[in-house]
């Protein structure tokens, strides 16, 4: 790799040559997707302080002499988001060489940008990882790509495709006794059945998750079932309910210092269910808090939720603009090649 400044690094031409399917010898290759999965796994733990391990490393992992290390969610968030072509280029060259398992952890260690901007056509880079795991056979990596695609097929409404990954994942990971794995898949399962009308399903869904996650002492993804069952909750408008599960997962561990993507969309979920109870001035100060955590963030997806909804219960000027604004930021980017 080249350093062009000072901590930012551009792909040396050999991985360009691997990506154009050209001779090069594999272990140089390897080292080289070795220290951009190393990169990316410390800021993932920067951009998502407490969660689980992206994966073991893949057998003959070459450690990099030195990782650089990112100060906050922000830092990492902002050099997935400038290395994504890099990333998405290591992902090729990986792929062309038949380096299956570091193929799909490459693509797996992008989750936190995935999340962050889920509509930016993600489905052709996770089928890339969801080919590189099966041709290893690697049940472990299959599980979690499949339950990530689902993830993304669902939020670009191909529910149908996602629910064919989904219902896969869960049965991979139920073979295999992986509770967290399996914890995911109905989360996201539930998301699919929600977006085909099975509130009630998605509800039970997210309960089984929640237990799941509960019983394997995983605080985070147990939380995380519990915001989802408001969110279903909240949909079909059982407002009482809904709530009461968003207080719930509000009394979850929360870092006020740090980006708690989850936090602002409870939020989000308790102004709706404040208003569907008639407590329309407390409504709106949680939707307006919510709306204010995501553009401090620069969680536009967020924004746009929190502030469609307070324009439903308070329309203004001011809450137009920020929505506008907001959309304007989320739909202006062009997702990249």
């Amino acid at each position: 790799m080249n350093e062009t400044v000072p901590g930012r690094w551009t792909m040396h031409d050999l991985v360009r040559l691997f990506a154009r399917s050209l001779n090069a010898h594999p272990d140089t290759l390897a080292r080289v997707l070795d220290h951009y999965t190393a990169t990316a796994i410390a800021a993932v733990e920067a951009a998502e302080p407490g969660s689980e391990d992206c994966f073991p490393f893949p057998a003959g992992f070459h450690p990099p002499a030195a990782v650089r290390q990112f100060g906050d969610r922000a830092a990492a968030v902002a050099w997935f988001t400038a290395e994504r072509d890099n990333l998405t280029q290591a992902v090729a060259a990986a792929d062309t060489a038949r380096l299956h398992e570091r193929t799909w952890r490459i693509v797996m260690t992008m989750w936190p940008l995935i999340v962050w901007r889920v509509r930016d056509v993600w489905a052709p880079l996770l089928e890339t990882a969801l080919a590189a795991t099966r041709a290893d056979a690697d049940e472990y990596g299959e599980a979690r790509v499949r339950n990530m695609l689902g993830w993304v097929l669902t939020e670009e409404d191909r529910t149908p495709e996602a629910l064919v990954h989904l219902e896969a994942a869960h049965a991979l990971a139920t073979r295999a006794d992986d509770a967290f794995a399996e914890a995911n898949a109905l989360i996201v399962l539930a998301m699919a059945q929600a977006a085909l009308g099975h509130l009630d399903q998605a509800a039970k869904s997210c309960d089984r998750a929640a237990d799941l996650a509960r019983h394997s002492g995983d605080r985070r993804i147990e939380r995380l079932a519990t915001q989802h069952l408001a969110r279903h909750q909240a949909d079909a408008g059982h407002w009482q309910q809904a709530l009461t599960t968003a207080n719930h997962a509000l009394d979850f561990d929360y870092c006020p210092d740090t980006t708690d993507i989850p936090h602002i969309l409870l939020l989000i979920i308790k102004g709706e269910a404040l208003l569907g109870l008639g407590d329309r001035a407390d409504g709106i100060t949680e939707l307006d808090r919510a709306a204010r955590e995501a553009e401090a963030a620069g969680y536009d997806d967020g924004a746009v939720r929190a502030l469609a909804a307070l324009l439903r219960a308070a329309p203004g000027a001011e809450v137009r603009a920020r929505y506008d604004t907001a959309l304007a930021r989320l739909t202006c980017e062009a997702p990249a090649s």
